[in-house]
């Protein structure tokens, strides 16, 4: 341990004796990618698509998806819950009991402490279809079997949106149609209250000529649905405002602005103290592009609808949103980005909608297609993401998950508090202590271990996306590099991760293709060429040369 009290003439000496690795004090912004993308469904034999997640205030989620053939019978909802480290809690599990026909478009909503309710259609015909539920306490023990949450004697159902308070109270909506689908059809969208035993309360409301498309809910139970309607120039958004009772608070809100051409598919996510945003896609111009509205807790609109994409080739479709508790927000969509590929991306906003970022692509991953987003985020911002993806699982469509940081992530954290801790080292012993700070405070202190005076502190990284700094050593004699996977004051792991010529030097670690993996950047000190190691762990997966800089030039 390093003496507390030292005498300030040896102090001096010792600080110059020992070396502190540089620390970036720079944080990194909200948003950072925590982990690898990760691969959802377990089983891959045919199609596993439509995923929808939800998640509780501590940043445990689930993902429910539709998977065809796996119940033994046409498609079956299945789902698969996770930790807020992204670990699976079990594995996946069949949703619907009863198997016959097709169960498809999953949706799910989770409660403050973990509990959630899983709803999906279910259709015994072509055109006869009806909407089923089944509820979930938080370790995943089914509360009873799946029930029919629609009543309406006659028409084609679709949709199943939930939404649950903090309670575990919850709403689902859908919308039922009657006529010929190939001529024409009238729609009726509906909603059904329920406590949280899962009991019905009150009538189911019902809304003609309209298709529901979302609906959202704070944490008292009040909701906003969301529904396409007649703007007055073809397809518009409404929106409109319901106690915890299910008493209207709002009358029919045009969200939409601008009318020319057709707005579709609104999605909506509401804050807990009872603010929302509605996002949607709109065929303004020749393209179709992903717009935005805020809106107070009384439904008045706050700000002008906005553009989100900055992209706008092609097309940019089914869009998501979500929120934190307060009022950040994110919107995603599936769309082509600028390598002409089609992905998920994404779009974060402060409080007062102020856009954080241009859009950024979610998936790493850019062979197939992605599409089908669904976004959760907790009280603190932490955001997953998921999305089905064709190819990617080895048999056609898989389910694929991102994780994103709500909280600034420091460079030389620990021990994930987020707050830089300073790692010592004496070169004369070789010993290495870490200090947890906590601003001006040390709150521990612990020695690491004692290496050689040949090995050096090459920088600190996040190598296995824990959230926590990592070691990089190199051996200056042998150019030997090891990585010392850190928790805290305690080394998890330690492995080399190759041998490099001492010509070529360490000059940054930097998470350089958005995994939220750290990277290795090396140059060369006589030809100034630059080579990215991609690292996943103790693990090099790629090695990329970047380019040639002169020797006079140094990196930042």
């Amino acid at each position: 341990m390093l003496e507390t009290k030292t005498p300030k003439r040896f102090a001096l000496a010792l600080l110059a004796a020992t070396c502190l690795t540089p620390v970036a004090a720079a944080q990194a912004a909200p948003g950072d990618r925590i982990g690898p993308e990760f691969q959802v469904n377990t089983t891959t034999i045919g199609d596993q698509t439509v995923p929808a997640v939800a998640m509780d205030s501590d940043g445990d989620f689930v993902v429910a998806w539709q998977s065809n053939g796996q119940d033994g019978d046409g498609a079956g909802i299945f789902a698969q819950q996770y930790n807020a480290a992204s670990e699976p809690l079990g594995g996946e599990f069949q949703v619907n009991t009863v198997t016959t026909n097709d169960q498809t478009q999953a949706q799910v909503a989770m409660d403050a402490d973990g509990d959630f309710v899983v709803a999906w259609t279910d259709c015994y015909s072509l055109y006869n279809c009806e909407i089923f539920a089944r509820r979930y306490d938080a370790a995943g023990a089914p509360q009873g079997g799946e029930f029919q949450v629609s009543t309406a004697a006659t028409g084609y159902r679709r949709g199943g949106p939930i939404a649950m308070d903090a309670d575990g109270n919850f709403v689902v909506a859908w919308h039922s149609c009657t006529g010929d689908p190939l001529i024409e059809v009238v729609c009726t969208s509906f909603a059904q209250r329920f406590d949280s035993s899962g009991a019905r309360q009150g009538p189911e409301l019902a809304f003609a000529d309209s298709l529901i498309t979302n609906v959202s809910m704070d944490a008292d139970g009040d909701f906003v649905m969301v529904r396409s309607g007649d703007d007055g120039n073809g397809d518009g958004v409404i929106a409109q405002l319901f106690s915890a009772t299910g008493q209207a608070l709002s009358g029919e809100i045009l969200v939409n602005t601008t009318t020319s051409g057709n707005q579709v598919r609104g999605a909506v996510a509401m804050a807990p103290s009872g603010e929302f945003v509605v996002s949607w896609t709109g065929s303004q111009t020749f393209s179709w592009d992903i717009f935005a509205q805020r809106f107070d807790a009384s439904g008045s609109a706050v700000g002008a609808e906005s553009q989100v994409n900055t992209f706008s080739p092609g097309e940019q479709h089914y869009s998501v949103v979500a929120t934190n508790a307060d009022g950040g927000f994110v919107v995603l969509w599936s769309g082509r980005g600028r390598d002409d590929s089609r992905g998920i991306f994404g779009r974060r906003y402060d409080a007062s909608g102020s856009a954080l970022e241009d859009e950024l692509r979610v998936n790493v991953t850019v062979s197939g297609v992605q599409e089908w987003p669904s976004a959760a985020m907790d009280a603190d911002g932490d955001l997953v993401v998921t999305w089905h993806s064709s190819g990617q699982d080895g048999d056609a469509n898989g389910i694929f998950a991102q994780r994103f940081d709500g909280a600034e992530r420091v460079e030389g954290d620990f021990d994930g508090d987020g707050k830089a801790d300073l790692l010592w080292r004496n070169p004369a012993t070789g010993q290495t202590i870490v200090w947890l700070m906590d601003g001006d405070a040390k709150l521990a202190e612990g020695s690491i271990g004692t290496v050689p005076s040949k090995w050096e502190i090459a920088g600190t990284g996040d190598f296995n996306g824990d959230g926590k700094a990592d070691v990089l050593w190199r051996n200056s004699t042998t150019g030997t590099a090891i990585v010392w996977q850190m928790d805290g004051l305690e080394r998890a792991a330690a492995q080399s991760i190759g041998a490099v010529p001492l010509a070529w030097t360490v000059e940054q670690l930097r998470d350089t293709n958005g995994d939220g993996l750290s990277d290795i950047v090396w140059r060369n000190a006589g030809s100034g060429v630059t080579v990215v190691w991609r690292m996943s762990g103790f693990t090099k997966t790629a090695a990329d040369p970047i380019g040639s800089v002169p020797s006079d030039w140094d990196l930042h």
